[in-house]
């Protein structure tokens, strides 16, 4: 039996109170979503590149988070 996966793949605009606002971008690989900061928003065209920095790895359950993160961890 063949297994189909398609991991996700998400954006998040964000607001943190010293990064202010930016884009989180969020893939997953091996079982958690590898997460990187973006300053401007993510390019809609071919070609265009992004600074992105790492961030730390993410939990499977921030790929559809909704909310204020109110201290800690990701409230930055």
């Amino acid at each position: 039996m063949e297994v189909s996966f398609t991991p996700i793949f998400v954006v998040h605009q964000h607001f943190a109170k010293r990064a202010g606002l930016h884009y989180d971008l969020r893939i997953e690989i091996e079982g958690v979503l590898k997460s990187w900061a973006m300053r401007k928003e993510p390019p809609i065209t071919k070609n265009v590149k992004r600074l992105c920095i790492p961030q730390p790895d993410h939990d499977l359950s921030y790929a559809d988070f909704e909310g204020e993160i109110i201290q800690g961890y990701g409230a930055g």
